[in-house]
């Protein structure tokens, strides 16, 4: 026979009547030299709540992170540290602990966090918003009871629990598709980030280089209708001992139209 087992635990006896909600907005100067921001992440730590007279307080301390891309198009990473706090009347909690009850605790569970952010005038400005639940608990004793036990349990409340599985079983399963589709799609946005950043980098160097390439063209070209414009002009010009020949005025790098030719040739035979 399997003996039961009676644990000394924490029960939930009393919590918000609808999860408490605070938004809020920061501003954090950041120098000229950053041209947009590239990602941000709030993350929450240690939230708690305690007893202060006759309310309520909930701490939380966030940190957030801020990477940015510089003019150069290298990434730095900033991070500030923030605190909330926020009073909680008892009355928002769907049960008033009773004074014989004997001493109460508070746990403080995050529920949803979102944020977005932007750079505005050398400024970064990013507005965050979370949603949490407070529970009052109480040290008791719970029992485990025995697995024949649960089995003498009776039929239609044993029934009526694996109804409220199945029902609830196809909500979990989609939860866990959710939250592995949200993990995936986090990753594919990193990975397309880095990809990105590759290839703007890339671009930039090919820029630099066609820059060159066109400028080398470009003297060669030069240089090439120079030497045609000098064999036209050995060409067109009567040799005679004795003679110098005029050296032709420089280019400025511009090829010369048919007219321009004409006229250095009359020039030279002048």
């Amino acid at each position: 026979m399997t003996q039961d087992i009676s644990l000394w635990s924490p029960v939930i006896i009393a919590s918000l009547a609808v999860p408490r909600t605070c938004q809020q907005e920061r501003y954090f100067a950041v120098s000229p030299y950053y041209k947009r921001v590239d990602d941000i992440k709030v993350r929450i730590r240690n939230p708690q709540t305690e007893q202060l007279g006759k309310s309520l307080e909930t701490r939380m301390n966030l940190e957030i992170i801020v990477v940015l891309e510089e003019s150069d198009g290298r990434t730095v990473l900033i991070s500030r540290p923030e605190i909330i706090k926020e009073r909680l009347s008892f009355a928002e909690f769907d049960r008033l602990p009773q004074s014989g009850e004997g001493e109460v605790g508070y746990i403080t569970r995050i529920q949803d966090l979102n944020w977005n952010g932007e750079l505005r005038d050398n400024q970064i400005i990013i507005n965050y918003s979370v949603s949490y639940m407070v529970f009052v608990v109480q040290e008791q004793v719970v029992r485990l009871y025995a697995e024949e036990e649960m089995h003498n349990t009776d039929p239609a409340q044993s029934h009526d629990l694996q109804a409220v599985d199945k029902e609830t079983a196809p909500e979990d399963k989609l939860n866990d598709k959710l939250i592995h589709k949200l993990y995936r799609y986090e990753r594919d946005i990193l990975g397309l980030q880095r990809a990105i950043k590759k290839t703007e980098e890339r671009n930039a160097l090919l820029n630099r280089e066609l820059n060159g390439t066109q400028k080398l063209v470009q003297t060669l070209r030069d240089a090439v209708t120079r030497k045609d414009l000098l064999i036209c002009h050995y060409e067109n010009q009567p040799y005679s001992p004795g003679q110098k020949i005029k050296p032709l005025p420089e280019m400025n790098g511009a090829e010369p139209k048919l007219g321009q030719r004409l006229r250095r040739m009359f020039m030279s035979n002048q």
